[in-house]
């Protein structure tokens, strides 16, 4: 791929909370209290009550074992991490080297970094096989 493309192996978390009022707040203000940085987040409403908040934070062993700790069900889940020029057009060739390599993408979202870097996380059905379609 072209040399201002990074993608990378990432570990995202997923939180299950109750979907009420302040549950994502307190959930980042813990985080926050106890020095973990939110880069990436998508939230979802999963069933009548309930949903998930998925992370990408800066220190993820350290969120996932806080989160544990404190009750709250908690997931990891191996994501690629892109980091590519903002430029039209760019994203689709990294979708489209995927694609024909037969991999889907099950969801997709936006973060930054910690030097405001931006990217996008990407959930293939096939992560070992989307890194080396795309030459990571």
């Amino acid at each position: 791929m072209q040399p201002n493309l990074v993608i990378t192996r990432g570990t995202q978390l997923t939180v299950y909370l109750d979907n009420r009022h302040g549950t994502l707040g307190d959930l980042a203000s813990f985080l926050g209290r106890n020095g973990v940085n939110i880069y990436g987040l998508a939230v979802a409403v999963t069933g009548e009550g309930h949903g998930h908040a998925r992370l990408i934070v800066s220190d993820t062993e350290k969120a996932r074992q806080l989160i544990e700790d404190s009750n709250e069900l908690v997931a990891a889940t191996d994501v690629l991490l892109v980091h590519a020029d903002n430029t039209p057009g760019e994203l689709g060739r990294v979708l489209k080297r995927m694609a024909e390599a037969e991999v889907n993408i099950e969801y997709a979202y936006v973060m930054g970094g910690p030097d405001n870097e931006k990217g996008i996380v990407l959930c293939p059905s096939d992560i070992d096989t989307a890194l080396a379609a795309l030459g990571a």
